[in-house]
């Protein structure tokens, strides 16, 4: 069977892969760079410079670390040339694995056509045909333009043009305070710029828990990060060299840059799904647990399909709607019904590398309490970790959430060292129904941060009434 996979992000590129190994012909169609999102302008680059951010943070505090010397200064060229060089890295990795599964990849924009066709538009001009078994969508998305802002405005950025590094400005004005923007806030902050956040919401993070926003706010106010908390930005309009925002609450800001950082919204559109019977929710495609559309044989996943949009959320799809694409055709051929794989998202992890790093996953108490779970929680800090201590960042703490009796672990949050690492041994339990007393029983590496999270456990377990 042949599938055709259109997008070549994360949730495209994982999906292909997959569907080659399981032996479909397999035809890939990015009009851009293979990566997507992630590699491209999205996960990896900002990665990349939150990486030289903090080595700039660790120059200033060198006397507390025990060293002498100046604080280090950014060489943007170098800087680019640095982040260039992970994407490209990695951009070739994919590039080498695509050719070892003898995946076609064809550059170009790909059109869902006639009953099983699709029309590629290629890069280089021309046009071509490629019939498909199964279509998979990985569109991905693109940044939300606030419809009250001039976006063609010169010192109006988006995510795109922040990662681009097309300069550190002085004074830098920063549109929500979501996970994209404190990332940008705490590398433009650690550069040098005077960083402001407008986020609508009374708290930073909106939808995490409360404490846990609170700390990183905190810590970002003290790398000086100022915010306007429960406001918004009316308008935004240049004067002379500079950027004049007027917020709701009338308060005028100016800067050299407003950054719109608002997230990130589907871009499946105008690629021929509606003509061929695919239904859309608002700009997300629509699809059912096994990631199929209403068009028999066209799959969606990723960022095309809204939900969680994140690169390691958009790979799990993938390689699941590739195994449902394949068992799909083969029960259609064989006249009897597919069984198909879903994907679960209660044991995915979501993470902020900010400074400190934020991770979570399962539920806050609050939430195991609205779905009817009898739970407990427990806290360990940082403060008290030989790790954290020796690193120099002591700030933050774990918290986990357990089911009352069984200790079954069912929520953790993490803001601190390595937060962004450690989320995963929680994840597991949780997705393998471990109890919190089988983590906190395990031996953990000394030191360790992973010794806070055996802490909070072995307290956990204390107040769940658990054994092991």
């Amino acid at each position: 069977m042949r599938i055709v996979v259109l997008g070549g992000g994360p949730g495209g590129y994982s999906a292909a892969f997959e569907a080659a190994r399981l032996g479909a012909d397999v035809v890939l169609v990015e009009r851009d760079r293979l990566g997507g999102t992630c590699l491209n302008w999205g996960c990896v680059p900002t990665k990349a410079i939150l990486r030289s951010a903090h080595a700039v943070l660790d120059s200033r505090r060198a006397d507390a670390l025990g060293l002498a010397g100046g604080a280090l200064s950014v060489d943007l060229d170098a800087l680019v040339r640095r982040t260039a060089g992970v994407m490209d890295e990695l951009r070739s990795q994919l590039e080498s694995t695509a050719r070892r599964l003898k995946v076609s990849l064809v550059h170009g924009t790909g059109r869902v056509g006639r009953s099983g066709v699709v029309e590629v538009a290629l890069a280089g001009g021309g046009s071509e045909s490629v019939t498909a078994d199964a279509i998979i969508v990985a569109a991905g998305s693109e940044p939300f333009r606030l419809p009250n802002i001039d976006h063609t405005l010169d010192g109006v950025w988006t995510s795109d043009d922040a990662v681009s590094l097309r300069g550190i400005p002085e004074r830098i004005l920063v549109i929500g305070g979501g996970v994209i923007g404190l990332e940008f806030a705490c590398a433009y902050a650690a550069f040098g710029s005077e960083v402001a956040v407008v986020e609508l919401t009374e708290q930073v993070l909106p939808g995490m828990d409360r404490r846990i926003a609170r700390t990183v706010q905190q810590a970002l106010e003290e790398l000086g990060v100022s915010f306007r908390l429960g406001d918004a930005v009316e308008s935004v309009e240049r004067a002379g060299e500079t950027m004049r925002a007027v917020l709701r609450s009338g308060e005028v800001l100016e800067s050299h840059v407003v950054l719109s950082a608002v997230g990130r919204v589907p871009a499946a559109s105008g690629i021929g799904l509606e003509d061929a019977g695919v239904e859309f929710d608002r700009r997300a495609v629509k699809v059912d647990g096994s990631f199929a559309t209403t068009a028999p044989g066209i799959f969606a996943v990723g960022d095309a399909i809204g939900g969680m949009m994140l690169a390691h959320v958009a790979e799990a799809e993938g390689r699941a709607a590739a195994r449902n694409a394949v068992a799909w055709h083969e029960a259609r051929v064989a006249g009897v019904e597919p069984a198909y794989e879903r994907v679960r998202y209660d044991c995915i992890p979501a993470c902020v590398y900010t400074f400190p790093n934020v991770a979570s996953v399962g539920v806050t108490r609050d939430a195991a309490a609205a779905g009817g779970i009898d739970a407990v929680q427990a806290v360990a800090k940082f403060t008290g970790n030989a790790r954290a201590l020796a690193e120099g960042e002591p700030e933050g703490f774990v918290q986990v959430v357990a089911e009352k009796g069984t200790g079954r672990l069912v929520g953790c949050q993490i803001v601190g060292p390595f937060a962004v690492e450690i989320v995963h041994e929680a994840a597991v339990a949780i997705r393998e129904g471990l109890s919190v007393a089988s983590l906190g029983g395990a031996v953990h590496a000394h030191p360790t941060v992973s010794e806070t999270l055996m802490l909070a456990c072995e307290e956990a377990a204390s107040k769940a009434g658990a054994h092991r």
